[in-house]
């Protein structure tokens, strides 16, 4: 949609709820998940976490070109070095060098995410439908298992908004 707008011009949106990807309580870790603009749903996150304080946040996040595509880069860097960001993932697709998506990072970190889940941690993705949300979900699925993430889910411990 963006692609044809001219500058400065009008650009037709729609804003819709999402009860169910709301904060998590302060004192249970988060996993924040995602893709593209997806970051924005991530972000209101980490900064309701730094306003109150509270457990730790873990970020995984893919994006297209790490030269060209590292929005909320500044106030990541300062999550990451005074807030409750303790760990950010980033995946470049686009990038030679590194050429993975956000559910690679997943994969790649099934023991640390074992570990959070462990730790009662709750799981937000947010982000594309087509593509990441259902190559995440079978990441998670294939590290924690169906009836777990079901269970975290069911309980509010597994949040996704996507589309």
């Amino acid at each position: 949609m963006t692609k044809v707008a001219p500058i400065g011009g009008p650009i037709l949106l729609r804003i819709r709820e999402n009860p169910g990807f709301g904060p998590a309580d302060p004192t249970v870790p988060i996993v924040l998940i995602g893709n593209g603009t997806g970051l924005a749903g991530l972000m209101a996150h980490l900064r309701a976490r730094a306003a109150v304080g509270g457990a730790p946040a873990r970020l995984l996040y893919g994006e297209r070109s790490g030269a060209h595509d590292r929005p909320f880069a500044a106030e990541l860097e300062t999550l990451s070095n005074n807030g409750p960001l303790i760990r950010i993932d980033r995946a470049f697709s686009r990038d030679t060098e590194c050429s993975r998506y956000v559910q690679h990072l997943v994969a790649d970190t099934a023991d640390e995410m074992l570990e959070w889940a462990d730790r009662g941690a709750a799981i937000y993705v947010c982000g594309s439908l087509a593509g990441m949300a259902s190559a995440v979900d079978a990441a998670l699925r294939a590290i924690l298992g169906d009836a777990r993430l079901e269970e975290m889910a069911e309980q509010g411990g597994y949040c996704r908004d996507i589309y």
